[in-house]
């Protein structure tokens, strides 16, 4: 019960938890984000504004249903991230790792100005054995299941 009653709260606080862990991982251990964790950090960005907004507007489905589909966005490019890092999934728009054969120097140069400094397909950080993009994919698997729980229990009590 405590949970459906403040679920926003509960979004805002993992949302920053989450977002904050990130970037201490990326500025402070010295692991830059490739694209796709990139991409993963959006959704929690909006649901830190939905949960905002909820805390001012009464009227919540709407934001329930904003916030369920922010977190199928992350489970969706956590999915992604995770094959591409497998290797069951090619990604190749520059974010992957590349074994050109170069015919002189200039090329090696121009290619390495390109391409960004971390690959999708490298884990570079682990824990328990599961990639940032695994752990995002089941922290959005448990998050959809508290937002179909949510749901159900907001138009149960409208």
């Amino acid at each position: 019960m405590i949970i459906k009653k403040n679920y926003f709260l509960i979004i805002l606080v993992f949302s920053v938890l989450i977002l904050v862990s990130v970037y201490s991982l990326e500025h402070f251990m010295n692991l830059p984000a490739c694209k796709l964790c990139v991409y993963q950090r959006i959704p929690y960005f909006f649901l830190i504004v939905f949960s905002l907004i909820s805390f001012v507007i009464n009227k919540n489905g709407v934001l329930f249903f904003c916030s369920f589909l922010c977190f199928c966005s992350s489970f969706v490019i956590s999915l992604f991230h995770s094959l591409v890092e497998r290797g069951m999934v090619k990604f190749e728009i520059g974010c992957v790792s590349s074994n050109k054969d170069f015919t002189n120097i200039d090329d090696l140069r121009n290619f390495l100005e390109h391409v960004p400094i971390t690959k999708c397909d490298e884990i570079i950080f682990s824990f328990l054995g599961f990639s940032l993009a695994n752990l995002n994919l089941i922290i959005s698997i448990f998050a959809i299941i508290l937002s179909i729980y949510s749901i159900k229990f907001y138009e149960k009590t409208t």
